[in-house]
């Protein structure tokens, strides 16, 4: 990586201030809970704001606090067990999965130590990037089906790159784009929720649900979140309603919700009941959940 800075977890103020004296690249090892908590809150507006060029945070310096603006922009890889992102910082990320090695598969030991191969290889990449700068900077590759907003921002750089090594390469990389973000578990909760709903009325038919014959449902996919949910409790129609309409359902949407409410129900054969109606559904499926897949992806940015 150019100017690469490895390093185990970092402060905001490091962070930023790391940008702005060495513009880096960073390494950024041990991050399984790193963003955790709300004393980390300040640090996950840096990351996510350095999704983006010409975004900055300001503090005041000196004696005098003169306000001072202080660049996020920098490309940062992440080390961590698991995928336990906050969504907002999920949805601007690439996830790359490791798997564990098996016993009669070969290997070569990795040394751990800058050599003269990595040096030939980082400068070999780095005049490779001079050349090309100018036509990457306006380069518009193409996407896969259903990549736009945030998840074309997240790939663009890598299939402008792959595109400008021939096309048998860009091929092969949206391939591989379309392979990650579909194993990716950048989802949120929301969108799952809202996908494995999809799924009920697909199973269900007619046109509403109450809300307690819908949580049962939800409930029943040993797979899903729903029977484990508040920490073992189970998902709730009270917590339904958190999650849909808002104020207090985890996820990206966080306290907004879908603004999905429930309203009283006449089910064929059933006593009126609080529940839902497909209908007030379908505006959130057609921006959040694709039609090809059961789990849910995210296919829109707020």
């Amino acid at each position: 990586m150019p100017r690469c800075l490895a390093t185990v977890e970092i402060s905001d103020a490091a962070l930023y201030r790391s940008i702005k004296r060495w513009q880096p690249s960073f390494a950024i090892d041990e991050f399984d809970s790193v963003l955790s908590g709300d004393e980390r809150k300040a640090l996950r507006t840096v990351i996510n704001s350095g999704h983006t060029r010409s975004q900055f945070v300001v503090r005041c310096e000196g004696d005098d606090k003169i306000p001072e603006p202080f660049a996020t922009f920098a490309p940062k890889a992440l080390g961590m067990i698991g995928r336990d992102l906050p969504p907002a910082t999920a949805s601007r990320s690439i996830f790359v999965q490791l798997e564990r090695r098996r016993s009669d598969e070969p290997i070569e030991k990795f040394a751990h130590k800058d050599d003269p191969g990595l040096a030939d290889l980082r400068a070999r990449l780095f005049r490779w990037a001079l050349d090309n700068a100018d036509t990457l900077r306006d380069a518009k590759p193409v996407m896969p089906e259903g990549f736009d907003n945030r998840r074309a921002d997240n790939w663009r750089a890598q299939l402008a790159i792959a595109e400008l090594a021939g096309e048998e390469w860009a091929e092969k990389a949206r391939i591989a784009a379309a392979n990650l973000d579909r194993e990716s578990d950048a989802s949120t909760i929301g969108v799952r929720l809202l996908a494995d709903i999809k799924r009920i009325r697909d199973e269900y038919g007619g046109d509403c649900i109450t809300s307690l014959r819908l949580v049962a449902k939800l409930k029943e996919d040993p797979e899903a979140p729903w029977a484990e949910w508040n920490r073992g409790k189970g998902l709730t129609q009270n917590s339904l309603a958190s999650l849909l309409g808002g104020g207090g359902g985890r996820g990206r949407r966080g306290k907004r919700g879908y603004g999905i409410h429930s309203q009283t129900v006449h089910p064929p054969g059933e006593s009126d009941a609080k529940g839902y109606k497909w209908s007030q559904f379908e505006d959130a499926w057609s921006r959040y959940v694709t039609p090809s897949s059961d789990k849910g992806v995210v296919t829109d940015d707020e």
